[in-house]
């Protein structure tokens, strides 16, 4: 993702289990719009895409150590920023990275008190790939419910960026909000790329993520 040749981003040999903000993209399969419309610059959510935003608010009950940032769902893609802590002392969630106080959507560390919030899954199991996958499960079996989609499939891989930086997460976190007003021209839009040569698409995609992750 976005097209074919960018298949399998994880970096080899990075620690996906290891303290960071993660951006990260699910596609569905064939990018079909399942999820619902852009009507002027607003996403319109039907079932499916109303399960799909329910699915992510419930990422960090599910987890010890893992809260959200900025998150959207459009007709045919999710677009969320990740963050995974690390737990210590009076298990502390400390962020890898000192955010600048101001920027928008920096998760607040949770203090998790003796006998307070239960995590189904142990913080030091966690990588960014198992939540991943465990959303896009849940999605799925949810969305397959619904008549007419039974046989609903996520595209086999995803895209994720480590955040590294202020302005990085800054840059993100805008594109996520505004990116229903810029539909038109999404790298994950059928209607736009279908006019792009192969050559422009990649290089599209290229320059999209370089100045986005900046």
């Amino acid at each position: 993702m976005p097209f074919r040749k960018y298949k399998t981003l994880r970096l080899k040999d990075y620690d996906y289990s290891q303290p960071g903000a993660y951006f990260v993209t699910m596609c569905v399969k064939d990018r079909k719009c399942l999820f619902g419309e852009i009507s002027g610059d607003e996403m319109i959510l039907n079932e499916a895409g109303i399960i799909a935003q329910n699915e992510i608010v419930n990422i960090p009950g599910h987890y010890e150590n893992v809260e959200l940032g900025e998150y959207v769902v459009m007709p045919n893609h999710v677009h969320l920023v990740v963050y995974i802590y690390d737990l210590s002392g009076v298990r502390q969630a400390v962020t890898p990275t000192v955010f600048k106080a101001g920027v928008r959507q920096v998760v607040t560390p949770t203090v998790f008190e003796a006998g307070g919030r239960q995590a189904k899954t142990p913080a030091k199991n966690i990588r960014l790939q198992d939540v991943v996958g465990s959303y896009k499960s849940g999605v799925s079996r949810e969305v397959r419910k619904i008549h007419g989609y039974k046989d609903y499939k996520w595209q086999r891989y995803f895209h994720d960026h480590i955040v590294r930086t202020d302005k990085a997460l800054e840059n993100i976190s805008d594109y996520i909000s505004m990116n229903p007003s810029k539909w038109a021209e999404d790298i994950e839009n059928e209607l736009f790329i279908s006019v792009l040569t192969e050559e422009t698409r990649t290089n599209t995609a290229k320059e999209f993520y370089k100045n986005l992750t900046i």
